[in-house]
């Protein structure tokens, strides 16, 4: 196969498209576009800025990648730092991403995301690999997605806001806080309900991992007495062997910036 590029498409000169690329009718690909092998533009794809789309990667209509962003405090398009999406990555219609600002290196998507209808990745953004993003979830600047997460549709995500990997968010839910790896959160303002075990037994996630994510979390926001500093020092004891429990207590420690919000069982 060769690369196909539909009459009625623009390719502006200076973009690079891999081999057996597929360019769909009147897509745009803007001059400072990378397209990896096998990339595909569906139709009516707009691609704009310093954007590159990893190999095996499918972009569906409308979608409209690496444009300025609205952040209102950088307008100068030769500014920005562009969009990078990676390997084998779906996105479908109606998505928008926007390139990021010099206040990071770019936005960036990780290897086998699927982004689905109408949803939006904000500038600066972090995604991580193997990402779920159902319909109409908005992702605001700044926000960093780990590995292995899926928000549900409709689900909102404050700026500068960190969700840990193999966390899972239900539908309309608002996120105004960091989300702990390996939960599960829920409500109009997301909260705490329990850990994220069909997920995390789909990927092969013992039931002693489990138990000793659910001891961390269960110490943060069950026990009382004492700060959660202190819970935090004593259960460390209990579960320093389990490599997922201790990325839990260093997810509270050191990354989460904006809080871990409460558990709905708290009220």
């Amino acid at each position: 196969m060769t690369t196909t590029i539909h009459p009625s498409a623009i390719v502006h000169e200076g973009a690079v498209l891999g081999t057996d690329c597929k360019i769909g009718p009147f897509c745009i690909v803007g001059p400072n576009v990378v397209l990896g092998d096998r990339v595909e533009l569906v139709s009516n794809v707009v691609i704009e800025g310093k954007t590159s789309i990893g190999d095996d990667s499918i972009i569906y209509p409308f979608a409209v990648l690496g444009v300025m962003s609205q952040d209102l405090k950088w307008q100068d398009e030769s500014a920005m730092t562009g969009l990078r999406i990676g390997k084998r990555c779906r996105i479908r219609e109606y998505v928008t991403i926007h390139s990021g600002t010099p206040a990071s290196d770019g936005t960036v998507v990780g290897d086998d995301c699927q982004i689905m209808v109408n949803a939006h990745i904000g500038h600066d953004c972090k995604i991580g690999n193997s990402v779920v993003m159902s319909n109409l979830v908005q992702v605001a600047g700044h926000v960093e997605v780990e590995d292995f997460v899926i928000l549900s549709g409709d689900v909102m995500v404050l700026q500068f806001s960190h969700i840990g990997r193999n966390a899972f968010v239900a539908g309309m839910s608002g996120v105004a806080n960091d989300i702990l790896p390996y939960a599960i959160y829920e409500g109009p303002r997301a909260k705490y309900r329990t850990i994220n075990r069909v997920g995390l037994m789909r990927h092969g996630f013992t039931n002693e991992d489990m138990h000793a994510i659910h001891k961390v979390y269960s110490a943060v926001f069950n026990e009382t007495g004492d700060t959660v500093t202190e819970r935090l020092a004593r259960v460390r004891k209990e579960v320093k062997n389990n490599k997922y429990a201790m990325d839990a207590i260093d997810f509270i420690e050191n990354r989460a910036k904006r809080g871990i919000g409460t558990s709905e069982n708290a009220e």
